[in-house]
Formats: C-alpha cells, sequence, structure tokens
C-alpha cells in the first residue's frame, strides 16, 4: 500500500487516474461512440466472418465483399495477424460491426489498465512506490493510449501478454513465461523479439515453452483457419512486411505519424506506388540487423540485478517499434515501460545529465498530441521548411533517446552500480 507520509504519491496517482480517463472520454470515446464503419477493427471483424465461413480471410477480395454485404462499409484494411489471433476475436461473430467495435473499445481500455497495474505490481520490489508513478504518468498522458481504443486496435494485448511472459519467467516460472509470450507473439508477431531476448539470456525453457506455445495455437486455430492457409501466411503473407507492401496494404509509408527506420529510408530512397523500393528496403534491412547486432552487442554481459533486466526490456520494447515498415501513433504503447524506467531512473539519479534531459525531452515529444505536431508541421513557420521535417520525426527522435537510456541502463553496469550511483566513485587510495 501507499505511504501515508507521502501525499503526493496519492495525488499524482489521483491525477493521472482523472487525465487517463478524461483522455480516453474526451480523446478516444467521443471519437468511437458515433462511428459505425470500425476503423482498423473492422479487418478483425471481417477477418473472423471469413474464416468461419470456410473462406481465406487473408484474401482481401473476400473481406471486401463481406464488407461490401454489410452495407456498412465498401472497403477493408487485409487482415495481418497470425491465424490463432481469430481465435480472440472469434467472440465478434454474436454482434454486428458497430457494437462488436464498441465493445472492444472498453474490452481494451481494461486490458490497458491491467497491463499498466501489472507493471507495476512487477516492478514495485526495486523501484518502491516512485517506478508506479512513472508507470502511471507514461500511461496517463501518452497520447497513443486513447489512439489506440479509438483505431480499434489490440496493441494492449499483445504487450499485455508479453510482459506477463517476462514478469512470469524472472519470477522462476519460465515454462508458463513462455505460455505466456507464446500467445502473445500469436496475437502480435512483434514480441517474437523479447524471445531473441531470452535466448541471448539462453533461457531455454522459456524459448521452448514460447515456440511450443505458438505451434499448439496454430494447431488449435485449424479450427476456424484452414492448414494451408495457415501456411500460406507464414510464407507468402509475413514476408511482404519487410517489403512495406502488408498483403497488399495501400497505405503510403511517408504518411504523417509514421515513425520508424524504414520511413526514414523511404523518404531518401523513394519509390513510385505502394512498399519499399529495391533500395530502401535492402537499406532498411541492413539497419535492422545493425540495431539488434548492437543490442545484443550491449546486453552481451549479464545482468542480474532487476532495474537492469527491467531496462533491457524496456529497450527491446523500443526496438520492437524502430525496425517495422509501419510504427503509427497508436503502436507507442510499447514504449510505456521504456518511458517509465528513463524517467525512474532520471528521478533516482542513475543517468548523467546529457542523458537526463534526452529522457526528459523523449517523454515530453512522446506524450505529445500527435495532431498538434501535425500542425506545427504543416505551419509555414517563416519559409523555414526544414522546421516541419523536425516536427514531423520528432516522436521518432523521442523513440531514438528511449533507445539510448535505455540501453545505457541496461548495459554500462555492474548491478552494484546500477543499484546505486554512489559506487561509481573510485576507491580511496591505500596507503
Amino acid at each position: 500500500m501507499l505511504t501515508r507520509d507521502r501525499p503526493w504519491i496519492l495525488a499524482v496517482f489521483a491525477f493521472a487516474f482523472t487525465w487517463h480517463l478524461l483522455a480516453v472520454m474526451a480523446g478516444g470515446w467521443s471519437r468511437t461512440h458515433h462511428v459505425r464503419h470500425g476503423r482498423d477493427f473492422a479487418s478483425y471483424h471481417y477477418a473472423v466472418e471469413v474464416a468461419v465461413s470456410g473462406g481465406n480471410p487473408y484474401d482481401v477480395g473476400q473481406l471486401q465483399a463481406a464488407a461490401r454485404q454489410d452495407r456498412i462499409r465498401n472497403s477493408v484494411h487485409p487482415y495481418l495477424y497470425a491465424p490463432p489471433f481469430l481465435l480472440m476475436m472469434s467472440w465478434t461473430q454474436a454482434f454486428d460491426l458497430p457494437r462488436a467495435f464498441h465493445l472492444w473499445f472498453w474490452l481494451h481500455t481494461g486490458l490497458g489498465v491491467l497491463t499498466a497495474w501489472g507493471l507495476w505490481r512487477w516492478w514495485r520490489p526495486w523501484g518502491g512506490d516512485l517506478i508506479g508513478v512513472c508507470i502511471a504518468l507514461a500511461f496517463a498522458l501518452m497520447t497513443a493510449v486513447p489512439n489506440n481504443h479509438a483505431m480499434g486496435q489490440a496493441n494492449f494485448a499483445g504487450l499485455g501478454l508479453a510482459l506477463a511472459g517476462l514478469a512470469l519467467a524472472q519470477g522462476q516460472r519460465p515454462a508458463w513465461g513462455g505460455v505466456a509470450m507464446g500467445a502473445a507473439c500469436m496475437l502480435k508477431m512483434s514480441p517474437a523479439l523479447f524471445v531473441m531476448w531470452w535466448i541471448l539470456r539462453r533461457e531455454w525453457t522459456a524459448v521452448i515453452a514460447a515456440c511450443a506455445t505458438g505451434l499448439g495455437l496454430s494447431l488449435l486455430a485449424l479450427t476456424v483457419v484452414a492448414g494451408d492457409v495457415q501456411i500460406g501466411f507464414f510464407t507468402e503473407v509475413l514476408p511482404t512486411f519487410g517489403a512495406g507492401s502488408y498483403n497488399g496494404l495501400r497505405v503510403p509509408i511517408g504518411l504523417f505519424g509514421n515513425h520508424s527506420v524504414p520511413n526514414l529510408w523511404d523518404a531518401a530512397l523513394p519509390h513510385p506506388g505502394f512498399g519499399l523500393g529495391p533500395a530502401a528496403r535492402l537499406a532498411s534491412q541492413v539497419s535492422a540487423l545493425a540495431l539488434l547486432a548492437a543490442v545484443a552487442v550491449a546486453f552481451r554481459r549479464p545482468v542480474g540485478a532487476p532495474d537492469g533486466l527491467a531496462a533491457q526490456i524496456a529497450c527491446v520494447g523500443v526496438v520492437i517499434l524502430l525496425v517495422p515498415v509501419f510504427t503509427y501513433e497508436h503502436h507507442l504503447v510499447f514504449a510505456i515501460p521504456a518511458l517509465a524506467v528513463s524517467a525512474w531512473a532520471a528521478a533516482t539519479g542513475r543517468l548523467p545529465v546529457a542523458l537526463t534531459a534526452l529522457a526528459a525531452a523523449s517523454f515530453v515529444v512522446l506524450c505529445f498530441d500527435l495532431q498538434a505536431l501535425k500542425r506545427m508541421a504543416e505551419a509555414d513557420r517563416f519559409g523555414l521548411s526544414w522546421l516541419g521535417g523536425l516536427f514531423r520525426e520528432l516522436k521518432f527522435g523521442g523513440l531514438i533517446g528511449l533507445l539510448i537510456t535505455t540501453a545505457y541502463l541496461g548495459s554500462a553496469h555492474d548491478d552494484a552500480t546500477l543499484a546505486d550511483p554512489r559506487s561509481r566513485r573510485p576507491p580511496l587510495p591505500t596507503p
């Protein structure tokens, strides 16, 4: 329980709760309750409908036909998730699209709160009440959270299960941790990078359990998706993610609010049409491999201190955002652990002055409203065209800032140094 002699903590939690409630209602629900077309959620809804009827949910034409039959919308984005994701969303068939979309808004809001609460429960033994404050503020202030709910996305389902898996594995229950992580990977493919982090740490029980769970869920998904369709996802659909075509997704990579490394390469090496050009694709792949290798080298030394492990986990969460071709506002909820651990480290003096400033700046820009940034980028600031480009990439810069601070916290010190900054003092001379 929170200590009574620290009322400011209660005040901050009350502020965070109130702000989050207002953000969800004003920034999320007010933009959602009148919407019938389901936004991004429609892809899940119609994919389930097509799969249950014996069709191929990865066939865009079949999704479009199902959408037109509903007479609510004429088109829908391609379905991009692994087959087991349809098991989680199978409940949508009991409702029409508008009702399912609105119900998912509140279900996913609850998943978000549960994820933040679970992260605090996991990190509180080493971070105290202060880490809870940092998590609460990051969760409440990030505009990505209400945006995630309003778009009908499913990011908290994957993030919450991934963090649960990491917590269980760290709590001496690696098999159950692997089960949770395997489920997370079947909902969102990106948590697979956490499995790679386990491989780096040689946590084989968790790795094997995660792979076995993924296989088991794929077999269970045969009840709704045929085997040849599942094979087609892994052999035909999944490879398109690296090319930026995403199973025929017709969304420009350079759309404002894409915060990934491949987005920069697409701007530097443009290509007509949708997807990355050959040069940008190669540069993106090289960049991804270089980033993964750099993180692996930085974390090659074993770290046992829980705050050092938290920093490594948070850093992997940032890499998850930088590597894909598309990283939009709603995806940024994966940066919540990095925001929290960086803020905690800055507040407790575990970061040098320069990195403290970098962590603070990253926190501010990642919590800044995306539409406000867009208006600032599009405004004519005395003919300074470069200023618009700066505003456009501010959130990308914030992710790079978090990458640097979490990599420093997770790699630069041994356990004693990370736990107590005073241990950085040089030893006293001996007579």
